[in-house]
């Protein structure tokens, strides 16, 4: 049987009693101990010179499961890096060429926090915004 359930901040595996009997190491190896990997160190590099919603998938990889967010756009103006609206910190590294906003996901985002060019910083989402 296959897992149906994932937890709700990093969309990690969530097998329960009866899921994956005879087969678990997959699951475990692929959709638990690998995205638990990223998610304490990974890194996603932004490249495009484009406004980016992060990836969010459960089970799967995706940007907004990593540790750390690399910008390394020649981008010309103010972009925005709109992140799932749930409890996460990144250290944001912006090595572009201008500003980039890093803000919760909603209608409208959040505000968020801008990170200039050059600055690292550590964002963290307060309930309400990353901060």
């Amino acid at each position: 049987m296959a897992v149906t359930n994932f937890t709700p901040l990093l969309g990690l595996a969530l097998p329960t009693t009866g899921d994956l009997a005879g087969v678990w190491g997959v699951t475990v190896n692929d959709a638990i101990t690998t995205l638990l990997d990223t998610s304490v160190a990974g890194t996603t590099t932004l490249s495009a010179d484009a406004d980016v919603t992060l990836s969010k998938t459960d089970g799967a990889t995706n940007q907004a499961r990593s540790a750390v967010l690399l910008w390394t756009a020649s981008n010309s103006l103010t972009r925005n890096i709109t992140a799932p609206a749930r409890s996460k910190a990144y250290v944001v590294i912006n090595a572009g060429t201008a500003s980039i906003v890093v803000r919760g996901e909603g209608s409208p985002p959040t505000t968020g926090v801008t990170v200039v060019t050059g600055e690292k910083c550590l964002v963290a989402w307060n309930g309400s915004d990353f901060v």
